[in-house]
């Protein structure tokens, strides 16, 4: 019982001195998660066919935002400038319509017992709901979707949030379907055709749409090494406050 007892109060000890972490980032984002892994199955119905999937995701948000209350990082590490979160995610949308919800619950974690390892002492928790628009990607075949919803959190209670889901995709791809232009001119004609991390990728040119007020804005965001779970691109949900 005692070498349990110091065992766990060396924990929370470590958990308090470390609990905002960095990677020292600025985020475009007041926070950006990454799909790290995502369960999809087709389900049909007599009133359409609805795509559910199951997701884990994982990433960092700003200080000053409901998910990394600025109080908080103050009082036990001054000078932190992101939390670390980690999330699942369940949404259930019409193949037709690319309408549907989504909800889960996420946690803000810091480094535990292992400082080798990545972060996973829980120091807060939440839920989130609302509704998505992925109608781009399965009605219109452009690679993101839109979100808007709720968070409720045990620090800082309940907020609502707008976010963007990027997927990545091959931006040096050209097919008939594109009138053999490449996806990066059909999707990002105002963002130069290179992307200085295709090496990193086989010379494969892989690249989220950027979007503003919720459309695509001609440009694209190139997918960073750091941006991939186990070597492949994920991804990406960009969340506003």
């Amino acid at each position: 019982m005692t070498i349990t007892w110091k065992r766990n109060a060396a924990i929370a000890v470590l958990a308090l001195s470390a609990i905002f972490f960095v990677p020292r980032v600025v985020l475009a984002a007041d926070a950006s998660l990454y799909e790290l892994t995502e369960n999809m199955k087709i389900n049909k119905f007599t009133n359409g066919s609805y795509r559910s999937a199951t997701s884990q995701l994982a990433g960092w948000a700003n200080v000053g935002t409901p998910l990394c209350p600025k109080a908080l990082v103050v009082l036990l590490s001054p000078g932190a400038t992101t939390c670390r979160i980690n999330a699942t995610g369940r949404d259930n949308i019409n193949t037709g319509t690319g309408l549907g919800s989504f909800w889960g619950t996420y946690t803000v974690v810091v480094q535990g017992d292992n400082p080798v390892d990545g972060p996973e002492f829980v120091v807060s928790t939440g839920a989130f709901f609302g509704q998505m628009d992925f109608s781009p990607a399965l009605v219109n075949r452009v690679p993101y979707g839109t979100v808007k919803g709720y968070l409720v959190s045990s620090a800082t209670g309940t907020a609502s949030f707008t976010g963007v889901f990027r997927l990545p995709f091959a931006g040096n791809y050209a097919g008939p379907e594109t009138g053999g232009a490449t996806l990066r001119q059909v999707f990002c004609p105002l963002t130069p055709d290179v992307n200085a991390f295709a090496p990193y990728f086989g010379g494969t040119d892989v690249a989220y749409v950027d979007t503003a007020s919720d459309a695509p804005n001609g440009r694209c965001i190139n997918v960073q090494p750091t941006e991939l779970s186990l070597g492949e691109p994920t991804v990406r949900f960009d969340i506003s406050f």
